[in-house]
């Protein structure tokens, strides 16, 4: 697989695809044959019917706002149209549009009067568009000097909403803002614009593409910070960038803010708030059965989520988190060996607390572990001579959610229930099972949604 051109303009995530086997090339003649993926910017009608030449297959990733500039040219053209681009000439999107303009079509970047009268002819009619990632202001600015010049004038405003909306938004926050840092690839046309309408604010503004960049120097004198990124930076950069700015505000404050974040930090990542909430959980499943709430199955319920999260998360090697959160996974990677042992003690914890209880709870809770250890066991070893991948049950896209709902329901209303000495009502049981797990349904579903970006990449949504 390779793309025709950088995919995006964006470095981290071009890399990330050639770490994955996906190559990029400059030129059709580079094209030797499997599947070719047309970059978001599209392509011309010329190069596509190359491509087709050569017999390759495509994949059509062209920006649907793109390809609906694309069809607004080529009807007009079909017309005999004149077609204006307001957009930079040298962008691909915009060498793309003009092969469309059968009728002839010439790229403008500015509303300078006499280069724009010396391009269009004033004797023809003229369609009007702009390269999706275009201000505002420009694209208006030519079509008033083309309505003064021309004879007809169609006009279609083809600024992406996103466009349109970041550039809106870094308009508002610059005025409460002391420092604007701007998160995306310098070769990226609408993350460039966006630099430039925060510095037209007359506010202080950095344009980084990592986190790494960022020089803390900068900061001197500065109270508040806005942030904004284009349109191709992937969530997790934009993440790192703002947790950088975190931790240099956190260090400008005193060791003891620093300390207090940092365990703070460390409890979110290790599952303790999940813990917590599991306790909690199994608290609210004895109330609504009407049992007594006692001290042991609300540690057990503890036990076992903290457990559990803490190893499925150690032995997690899709890849997904270092693209979602990855100072997460910069933790775990680093304290791997801790946190296995920490997550073993727990279970070891959990089975002893069990069989305290009742042999039925202890039966239960082991089943529930292993059940748990197979779900991010690798089911398919790497064979040497077939190349198979290894594989997971975490590998099935949109399987977590239910199955995180299960166990933590389980754990939290029928453990309890077992271990109980007083008589179960199965209806109560019921009721209680279905709360924790539509509870947790919920709170997983929703944290799922915010790693979908890392999770499609690496294949698991």
């Amino acid at each position: 697989i390779v793309t025709y051109g950088p995919l995006i303009h964006n470095p981290q995530t071009l890399a990330l695809l050639q770490s994955r086997g996906i190559c990029q090339v400059d030129s059709i003649e580079q094209i030797e044959g499997g599947t070719v993926v047309i970059r978001a910017h599209g392509i011309s009608p010329q190069e596509r019917s190359q491509l087709e030449a050569r017999g390759v297959g495509i994949i059509d990733a062209t920006c649907p706002r793109v390809s609906r500039v694309q069809a607004v040219i080529r009807k007009r053209a079909s017309k005999g149209i004149f077609c204006v681009i307001v957009g930079d000439e040298d962008h691909p999107e915009v060498r793309g549009l003009i092969g469309f303009a059968a009728a002839g079509g010439v790229a403008v970047n500015s509303a300078d009067r006499k280069l724009i009268e010396s391009l269009v002819p004033s004797d023809r009619e003229v369609c009007v568009v702009a390269q999706t990632t275009q201000d505002m202001k420009t694209f208006e600015d030519v079509v008033s000097i083309l309505e003064e010049h021309c004879r007809g004038v169609e006009v279609f405003n083809t600024i992406c909403n996103s466009t349109r909306k970041r550039q809106e938004e870094v308009m508002r926050i610059a005025d409460h803002s002391d420092l604007i840092v701007v998160v995306g690839g310098r070769g990226s046309g609408n993350t460039r614009r966006l630099e430039q309408v925060a510095r037209a604010r007359g506010v202080k503004t950095l344009h980084v593409e990592t986190d790494d960049e960022i020089p803390p120097a900068v900061f001197s004198g500065v109270r508040s910070v806005g942030v904004t990124a284009g349109a191709s930076t992937p969530n997790w950069q934009i993440r790192r960038v703002i947790d950088t700015l975190k931790e240099i505000g956190i260090r400008g404050h005193g060791g003891l803010l620093s300390r207090m974040r940092r365990v703070f930090d460390v409890t979110v990542m290790t599952y303790c708030w999940a813990a917590a909430g599991g306790g909690g959980l199994a608290a609210t499943s004895l109330v609504l059965q009407g049992q007594p709430v006692t001290w042991q199955p609300l540690v057990l319920a503890m036990l076992f989520v903290f457990s559990m999260h803490l190893l499925t998360r150690v032995q997690d090697r899709s890849g997904g988190l270092r693209f979602n959160t990855p100072e997460i996974a910069e933790f775990y990677t680093r304290h791997r060996t801790v946190l296995t042992v920490l997550g073993v003690i727990s279970s070891i914890a959990a089975i002893g607390l069990s069989a305290r209880i009742g042999p039925a709870t202890c039966v239960l809770l082991v089943l529930m572990q292993l059940l748990g250890g197979l779900y991010s066991a690798a089911l398919i070893h790497q064979n040497k001579i077939t190349g198979a991948s290894s594989g997971r049950f975490t590998d099935v896209p949109g399987s977590k959610t239910p199955l995180v709902a299960l166990g933590w329901a389980t754990a939290a209303a029928v453990l309890p229930a077992l271990g109980s000495a007083h008589p179960v009502s199965i209806p109560a049981l019921s009721v209680s099972f279905l709360f924790a797990a539509s509870m947790v349904f919920w709170r997983t579903a929703f944290s799922d949604l915010l790693d979908i970006q890392g999770d499609r990449i690496v294949g698991r949504a």
